[in-house]
């Protein structure tokens, strides 16, 4: 990189910095913890649509959807267009209903519909799981940055994870500002991307010529990979913190359901022009084994300097929106699900602020700390969907639209679920023949279902229901 690059990625980042440092001056004048925690439930569509997508599209939606075109073609795109159709069925079903089910966590809901048991299985679970993508996004940072300036590897997850710390601690108005402007420098960034590697490959004739055959169609990975991402999404979109949290803080009702239909549009722009990206670089630097350094290579072999710098931006301006979003995401699901109702019941507002500003250092530093385990990151994003978002979606669904499930039903198709999921995935032993295609996360979802329909029946004829749904 030359010093005009880092000039543009400074002054890039320098109004990002400034709408951070705006948005957490005015937070920390309200201090409270609504205010911290969920913006005064006061985002409006602008900033509820922008966030949204700038949290969704992370460092494994950038680089990781690349490094899969690069090696599958344009079949690849899945790895974002699955978020599409999952954000539609999030905006048209659940949105509304998530912005009125009167509590800030789904954890919390879920305590409040079933019982306390659930409420705390949930939350551990979820806070496992974000912590393992919060460290994805600061190894894709750090690994781009190391690629482009050659940056020591620590040197540069520090400096990701200070920038991640600076734009969290303000509070979710704080992250939710940022994360628009995050927002507009990924799209910029992106569909700058596409002329100049299709110029580097001598225009799109030209690169077509030159692919392998089949390499432009979408049906590479078969049915069931597309199927399974379109599941995960739609499973991860309607239980994760960090995309509920935006359509609880939603001003209204058609403000939550606006953000998730804004991000489908969004992606289907976004995963074909990664698509184009990502097959343009098969041919013009073949032989790339680490496919999480392909749009480095991209922007290191074909960018022009200065425009380089903005494809930097790129980078951490996908990584730091997410990551913000999951590390505020953590310490609300700590502070509102488990210290609030152990040892902080009688604490201030001003302490719990306290102690939601001190828990986005320390899950920093854990996430710091097992980032250099974080290799495949399409992987490690699976996973982690079976861990949390398959055993909490059914039990979510069950509260919001009915009263037929029980509180023994959802706990034991929680715990079921994600021991029986990471089991299929894992041990490939237990899956009969003509099964042996099924997703973890297909299975996890019959198991689910099945378990919380079969509990709920046995109990519910031996007089024992447990909770209402809560008004």
């Amino acid at each position: 990189m030359a010093a005009i690059d880092y000039i543009v990625f400074i002054v890039i980042l320098i109004p990002v910095l400034f709408v951070g440092w705006f948005s957490s001056k005015r937070s920390r004048s309200i201090d409270t913890t609504k205010e911290f925690l969920l913006a005064g439930k006061g985002i409006n569509k602008l900033q509820a649509g922008f966030s949204m997508a700038a949290t969704d599209f992370g460092g494994s939606a950038l680089v990781g959807a690349i490094g899969y075109c690069y090696i599958y073609g344009m079949s690849g795109a899945w790895w974002n267009l699955a978020a599409a159709p999952a954000f539609l069925l999030v905006g048209l079903f659940l949105a509304r209903r998530l912005n009125t089910m009167g509590s800030a966590t789904l954890p919390e809901y879920l305590g409040k519909r079933y019982s306390p048991a659930v409420k705390y299985v949930t939350c551990v679970m979820h806070v496992c799981a974000s912590v393992a993508a919060l460290a994805v996004q600061f190894t894709v940072s750090c690994t781009v940055l190391h690629v482009l300036s050659g940056i020591d590897l620590t040197v540069s997850l520090i400096i990701s994870m200070a920038l991640v710390v600076a734009l969290t601690s303000g509070g979710l108005r704080s992250v939710v500002n940022t994360d628009s402007a995050l927002f507009i420098i990924i799209v910029l960034s992106v569909l700058a991307a596409v002329p100049v590697t299709l110029s580097a490959a001598d225009g799109w004739g030209s690169l077509v010529s030159r692919l392998p055959e089949g390499f432009l169609r979408f049906d590479r990975l078969g049915f069931w990979t597309p199927m399974s991402w379109v599941l995960l999404c739609t499973l991860s979109y309607s239980t994760n913190q960090h995309y509920i949290q935006r359509m609880v803080a939603a001003r209204d009702e058609g403000t939550a359901t606006f953000a998730a239909v804004f991000t489908a549009g969004f992606y289907v722009v976004i995963s074909l022009a990664l698509g184009v990206i990502g097959t343009a670089a098969s041919q013009l630097l073949p032989g790339i084994e680490d496919t999480n350094t392909v749009f480095p290579e991209v922007l290191v072999s074909f960018f022009p300097h200065g425009l380089l710098g903005l494809g930097l931006a790129a980078v951490f301006a996908a990584t730091i929106s997410t990551g913000t979003s999951i590390l505020h995401s953590v310490a609300t699901l700590i502070v509102n699900d488990i210290w609030r109702p152990t040892i902080g019941r009688a604490a201030s507002d001003k302490t719990e602020v306290r102690v939601s500003r001190a828990l986005v250092y320390v899950t920093a530093l854990f996430s710091l700390g097992i980032s250099l385990l974080s290799s495949d990151i399409v992987n490690i994003c699976y996973v982690g969907g079976l861990f949390y978002s398959v055993s909490a979606f059914l039990p979510m669904v069950f509260g919001l639209h009915g009263r037929f499930a029980t509180a023994r039903a959802a706990l034991v198709s929680v715990a079921a679920t994600v021991a029986l999921s990471l089991a299929w995935e894992y041990i490939p032993a237990m899956r009969p023949g003509f099964l042996a295609s099924l997703p973890s996360n297909f299975f996890g979802l019959f198991v689910s279902l099945a378990l919380i329909v079969l509990v709920s029946l046995i109990e519910r004829k031996a007089g024992r229901s447990g909770p209402e749904t809560p008004d």
